[in-house]
């Protein structure tokens, strides 16, 4: 087989990208892992932004362990979102796979993943630094609060009743 490629194709280093099989707009190649040999599928997405793309990209953290499996990589390149996965034989599309392997979402569910997309790293919670700088607005509000509560001391003792 040749490899594929056009004006648009996306570069992925260690996959090569054989024959293209299905275009709805979530590209679908027969493709192969260069240091192993091994027969992959890579699925290129339209755009990071699109609320589509970013609702199948959510999907996939709601795949059994099973399924999730078979995920090899994913990732951006040249702006398009991509995934990797094993061959998906008995699927017509990227897109029936994860239907039918995902439990369908409510409408809550998919408005809720259209503005809260899946987060692909959490967050850790490391303490705060104390060799940090705390921002020059902020400790000039800090001044001004304390002088202006000093300001009140000073003029409860100097007004006070006699």
């Amino acid at each position: 087989m040749r490899a594929w490629h056009d004006e648009n194709s996306v570069a992925l280093d260690d996959f090569e990208l054989l024959e293209l099989r299905r275009d709805d707009g979530v590209r679908t190649f027969h493709a192969r892992h260069i240091a192993t040999a091994r027969p992959v599928q890579v699925h290129l997405l339209d755009r990071v932004s699109l609320p589509e793309t970013l609702a199948l990209l959510s999907r996939i953290s709601s795949l059994p362990e099973q399924e999730r499996r078979r995920v090899i990589d994913r990732g951006v390149s040249k702006g398009r979102p991509y995934i990797v996965t094993d061959r998906l034989a008995g699927f017509a599309s990227f897109r029936e796979w994860l239907e039918s392997k995902t439990p369908a979402a409510s409408l809550d569910q998919q408005f809720h993943d259209l503005f809260e997309p899946e987060v692909l790293e959490p967050e850790s919670e490391a303490p705060r630094d104390p060799n940090k700088s705390i921002p020059l607005g902020a400790m000039a509000l800090g001044v001004m609060v304390a002088l202006l509560f000093l300001s009140l001391v000073i003029a409860v003792f100097a007004f006070r009743p006699r």
